[in-house]
């Protein structure tokens, strides 16, 4: 730890006394090589900060941090060559150095998506809509004060239009990565919000240099556009050296919350966005890009309604579904049950009730700790849904209960059914972090023809615990006596 503090107060010191002298060498004015020897300083060192954090830390998968090696060596290239060229004064775009940037950017957004991919296995469809939400608002925002004005000016020719174009098009693609990132599952902590940190004042910059350059009819060079630049690079070099970048692109089964404060304050500046634009447009007497915004503003008033469709949804899916086993919740089967009963009353079918319960459960949690019983009631209810007949209901009941709802079932059915889960349950042993543990259950079950939901529990329940009473790891169909088989 106090290697890593070390190293991280290192580079902060080098990042501010290189800061520092770029803005003072801009405010004396000081000779050209001079005044960005500083800047150089810093988009050199990243590269080398990068791989030394990558080797040092050693996280478990490097493939991103070698790809962002890999485009911060070609960003200090392209900077060197636009240097050389700023020195010799004079030149055409697209340059050597344009080309090296693009090169750049393409890496940038492979080393981020393989950060989302590592972090987000699958398709997490929720973070992308609130991601192309932000970028629909971002877009409109870099046409309108960016890339119109500059197809816009007649006076540069076509390839300078789409050179200075393509680096708003590309800091908007990155930015959208960064949003994506950081709105996706995953772990949080300092290296995540210091690569978004990093990309995102990249974005603003460039944007500012961009919108400079339209202002004043020629790029801008300012110092403190340069000392953001180093800000935003420094950020880069912290987030390899900091040691949590070998938990940062674990792979995540935990979705973060879909309402929270920040990512619905985000989404709402975002919509409001193109409305304030057109706002705006109009109290300066601009022409308004009516058919632009009102596309934009159709089309994110449709994401965010599919999004809330999406919440509506998991909200649901929350409400009827047990977090820790996956299974249906009590209350669920408990609306399944007098849904069933009402219908066994119209047309006489048998309803079938299983009531199941992990023996000496307790005992595993004593024995070998929660985190042990917790996998054991997993294994327990996938066992439980594997070996259940289909169109049946599985849930648990609370704590180490679980109900099988079997509708259309007879006494006999519902007895070859319930021997067939004990089986399923007791064939083979759970393995909870290393340890083999031998699970089984007993289980009262109880089918009927019309029957009333509590009543039908009740039974159920009672010949549970008369299985209980026999020994455990038995079925006992009510009223009928134990079944002598045992595993």
């Amino acid at each position: 730890m106090r290697r890593d503090r070390r190293a991280g107060l290192a580079w902060l010191g080098v990042l501010t006394i290189c800061v520092a002298m770029r803005v003072w060498s801009g405010i004396v004015e000081a000779p050209y090589l001079a005044t960005i020897a500083p800047y150089m300083v810093v988009s050199a060192g990243v590269p080398i900060v990068v791989l030394i954090g990558t080797l040092w830390h050693r996280p478990p998968h490097r493939a991103g941090w070698f790809l962002l090696f890999a485009a911060q060596v070609l960003y200090a290239i392209a900077d060197g060559m636009t240097v050389y060229d700023s020195w010799l004064g004079g030149y055409l775009e697209p340059t050597p150095a344009d080309l090296t940037y693009f090169l750049y950017y393409l890496l940038l957004c492979a080393a981020v998506l393989v950060f989302i991919r590592r972090r987000a296995p699958g398709w997490d469809i929720p973070s992308g809509v609130d991601a192309l939400v932000v970028a629909i608002s971002a877009g409109l925002l870099s046409w309108i004060y960016v890339l119109e004005p500059l197809t816009a000016d007649s006076g540069l020719p076509l390839n300078a239009k789409l050179t200075q174009a393509a680096y708003p098009v590309l800091d908007l693609m990155v930015f959208i990565l960064a949003i994506r990132l950081v709105m996706g599952t995953g772990t949080r902590g300092a290296v995540l919000y210091l690569l978004l940190g990093s990309m995102s004042l990249m974005f603003v910059v460039d944007t500012a240099y961009a919108v400079e350059g339209i202002a004043d009819g020629s790029p801008a060079s300012e110092s403190y556009l340069d000392a953001m630049w180093m800000i935003s690079l420094g950020m880069l070099g912290s987030a390899a050296l900091h040691p949590g970048i070998r938990r940062f692109d674990q792979r995540s089964d935990t979705a973060l919350p879909d309402a929270s404060p920040g990512r619905l304050g985000m989404l709402t500046v975002a919509v409001l966005m193109a409305p304030g634009v057109q706002f705006i447009q109009w109290l300066f007497d601009d022409p308004v890009s009516v058919p632009l915004i009102s596309a934009a503003c159709a089309v994110m008033f449709l994401l965010v309604l599919a999004r809330m469709s999406g919440l509506v949804a998991a909200q649901r899916r929350a409400a009827v579904t047990d977090s820790l086993t996956g299974l249906h919740t009590r209350r669920h089967f408990t609306q399944a049950l007098a849904v069933e009963c009402r219908r066994s009353a119209r047309t006489g079918h048998g309803v079938g009730l299983l009531v199941i319960d992990v023996d000496h459960f307790k005992q595993v949690n004593d024995g070998y700790g929660h985190p042990a019983g917790d996998q054991v009631l997993r294994e327990v209810a996938r066992r439980l849904t594997v070996g259940s007949r289909a169109g049946g209901v599985v849930a648990r009941y609370g704590g180490e209960e679980f109900v099988v709802l079997a509708p259309h079932t007879g006494p006999d059915e519902l007895l070859a059914l319930a021997e067939r889960l004990r089986t399923e349950v007791s064939g083979l042993p759970v393995d909870v972090g290393g340890d083999l543990l031998a699970v089984t259950v007993s289980i009262g079950a109880a089918a009927e023809s019309r029957p009333e939901p509590d009543a039908l529990m009740r039974t159920a329940d009672e010949a549970l615990y008369a299985a209980k009473a026999a020994g455990r790891n038995r079925a006992v169909l009510s009223p009928s006596t134990p079944l002598t088989r045992r595993s």
